[in-house]
């Protein structure tokens, strides 16, 4: 199998684990998104206007958190020169989100004060923002592992104009090519993490936390084992 499955698919499991994270945070961090920020500026806003009984400071902290996740990983990013089909600060950064995770199974319970609360916010969100900083470096098929929504307006995009060009008269045929399939999965893979850990969440909660870690130890195993020393098209 060459390199880049292997990092198409480590880029669907991130999303996996994206999909599980956001149901974390939701059922039990009152109903704020650690992965999907676009979800949480709608809290914010609802907020102001006392539609719902939503916390601003929660769905604050997520933000908070996320874009301190950002910022982060592209500093570190942004001070290597390397080139690489994988760098090798991707690998680090995500052995932080790891560590985040670990962290956040250690000290997540079923009784916790609200400054408890807000830890775990911005260990989720911050994961999330290095994670998704980190598989945008990567630049496969666009794909962030978080933000949905592009992802699914281009294979919309996409769909319409091969079936334009298939019976619309038009000479040259448009491809629906694997990239548009990459991004159909991610998109799929991420409601499916959802999914799963919803049910998880309702019979053992916090227990889903458990699969992001897993998630992770794998893929920092690929990339430590199958990665280095490849050149930016995935060769030796």
């Amino acid at each position: 199998m060459h390199a880049k499955t292997w990092r198409g698919g480590i880029l669907m499991l991130l999303c996996l684990s994206a999909g599980i994270v956001d149901v974390i945070g939701y059922i039990h961090l009152g109903r704020v998104f650690t992965a999907n920020m676009t979800g949480n500026i709608v809290i914010l806003g609802m907020s102001f206007a006392h539609v719902a009984e939503l916390s601003f400071l929660r769905a604050a902290l997520a933000c908070l958190g996320f874009i301190a996740g950002n910022a982060a990983a592209a500093f570190l990013l942004s001070g290597s020169k390397a080139k690489g089909f994988w760098p090798a600060r991707i690998t680090l950064i995500l052995f932080v989100e790891l560590a985040f995770y670990l962290v956040f199974a250690a000290l997540a319970g079923p009784v916790m004060s609200e400054t408890l609360l807000h830890v775990l916010i911005l260990l989720l969100s911050s994961a999330m923002g290095m994670q998704t900083t980190a598989a945008r470096k990567l630049g496969v098929a666009g794909i962030s592992t978080t933000v949905l929504t592009n992802n699914l307006a281009s294979v919309i995009e996409d769909f319409v104009a091969f079936f334009r060009s298939r019976f619309g008269g038009k000479a040259k045929s448009a491809k629906v090519n694997g990239e548009t399939w990459l991004r159909f999965t991610a998109v799929a893979i991420y409601c499916f993490g959802a999914l799963i850990a919803g049910i998880a969440e309702i019979h053992m909660p916090f227990s889903a936390i458990w699969i992001p870690i897993i998630i992770m130890v794998i893929i920092l195993i690929v990339a430590l084992k199958m990665f280095r020393g490849l050149d930016e098209q995935g060769e030796r």
